[in-house]
């Protein structure tokens, strides 16, 4: 059995994205294909070789088990919610932990630790996928890993088909073309003239259908374009590759810009001579629109971020922040450390590296001789702030003397310590003089 220890985890699970102390579902992980008895599901589905139930709370495949934080487990939840899609760093940040600044760096901590845990498919992918510039996902293979459909004896069930024959099939496809409305769709010729126009064309472009045919479709972009002759660009590489696809700005009848993704697709005959082009337009307006203020918001955090990070890096004191890890029971019995400044190495004598992601019981046993432990305890259940120094003679603490303040936030607490060594002697000396 592989312990939280072992890994440097410790995933107790919250309910959904905002966990509570009082209501704590959790997760269980478990090899499909081997018998065991299965406990009440929670919202969240299969994936692979594992699938998520509620309780108790933890990551197993039979014979390991290890358990997670809330939000290890929050994380998880929005990458199988996704079935397959890339989840945003500004996703995460925002449902998990809420756009905090000194959280961020914790993200690829979490995941490590999570794809670690989960280990790599059959074709030796990770569980968890890292997409340059965008975030993480679950391989789409994953959610298909292991499925089979099969009729009686192994057999495949034969496929249904329409009672209405292959000719009646071809007259209804140019009628099916044109009832599609979310998607504009018309042909060209050789040389660009409009020969087709759909209901999407129309709805989209402004256009009618005696308004379009028989014009150059160049009539659908933005001036600096057909100054630029993409139109005619875009006709040249689908003539030579078969195919030519992007985004850009289109403009309507009315003359307003809008953004759109575009395919156009050359169509050859048996003897391979071009008969034309076939172009479907899809109007991305809104996509872009949010993913514009997705950007700007995204530089809006980074620079709240960066002033929040420079503020603690150049605080005085040893800045932690910790999360609270429970037991099936609900019961705190321990912090995981998910920021540290470079102050705590400082006063600790562990790297900083080491301690981010472990749990504060195990690093720093003296937590418990002192009563600390205990008291962050009482901070997180509580909401009272703890202040309190006193003298500390470890091997892995560097001072003599500490002062320590500790206040909560959410399930876990930011405890700030200082150095207070030089003050203690300067007053015993003081009080010496006095004497």
């Amino acid at each position: 059995m592989i312990t939280a220890q072992t890994l440097n985890v410790s995933f107790v699970a919250g309910c959904d994205f905002k966990p509570s102390r009082n209501d704590n579902p959790q997760i269980e992980i478990e090899l499909s294909g081997q018998k065991s008895k299965m406990i009440k599901m929670s919202k969240l589905h299969s994936f692979g070789r594992y699938t998520i139930t509620t309780r108790p709370p933890q990551v197993w495949d039979g014979s390991r088990k290890v358990l997670l934080t809330s939000r290890q487990f929050q994380v998880l939840s929005l990458l199988v919610r996704a079935r397959g899609k890339v989840v945003t760093k500004r996703v995460f940040l925002e449902k998990v932990w809420d756009g905090r600044i000194v959280e961020e760096a914790n993200l690829s901590q979490t995941v490590f630790l999570l794809r670690r845990a989960l280990g790599h498919l059959p074709g030796g992918l990770p569980y968890i996928e890292t997409v340059a510039g965008q975030g993480y996902r679950i391989p789409p293979a994953a959610f298909t890993e292991n499925l089979s459909v099969s009729v009686g004896n192994n057999q495949t069930a034969p496929r249904t088909h329409s009672v209405k024959t292959k000719l009646e099939e071809a007259e209804n496809f140019p009628l099916m073309i044109d009832s599609i409305e979310d998607y504009s769709i018309y042909m060209l010729d050789c040389s660009g003239r409009i020969l087709t126009w759909n209901r999407g064309a129309m709805r989209t472009k402004g256009y009618s259908r005696e308004e379009a045919l028989g014009q150059h479709y160049s009539m659908l972009f933005v001036p600096e374009d057909i100054d630029a002759h993409v139109p005619e660009r875009e006709l040249a590489a689908a003539a030579k590759y078969g195919r030519c696809e992007g985004e850009g700005w289109r403009i309507r009848k009315n003359g307003e810009r809008y953004w759109a993704s575009y395919l156009l697709t050359a169509m050859r005959g048996p003897d391979k001579k071009l008969h034309g082009f076939a172009k479907v337009v899809r109007d991305l307006s809104e996509h872009k629109r949010l993913a514009d203020a997705s950007q700007r918001m995204d530089a809006s955090i980074r620079r709240e971020r960066d002033r929040l990070h420079a503020a603690a890096e150049s605080s005085m004191d040893a800045l932690c922040v910790c999360e609270a890890i429970r037991n099936e029971d609900n019961l705190i019995e321990d912090f995981v450390f998910t920021y540290l400044n470079s102050n705590v190495e400082k006063i600790v004598s562990i790297p900083r590296e080491v301690m981010l992601g472990g749990r504060m019981c195990d690093l720093l046993p003296e937590n418990r001789a002192l009563g600390l432990f205990e008291a962050y305890k009482r901070v997180v259940e509580t909401g009272e702030p703890f202040l309190d120094e006193f003298s500390v003679r470890t091997e892995t603490i560097k001072s003599e003397w500490i002062r320590v303040r500790a206040v909560r936030l959410e399930d876990g607490v930011v405890i700030a310590a200082s150095d207070i060594s030089d003050r203690v002697a300067l007053e015993r000396r003081l009080g010496d003089m006095d004497r």
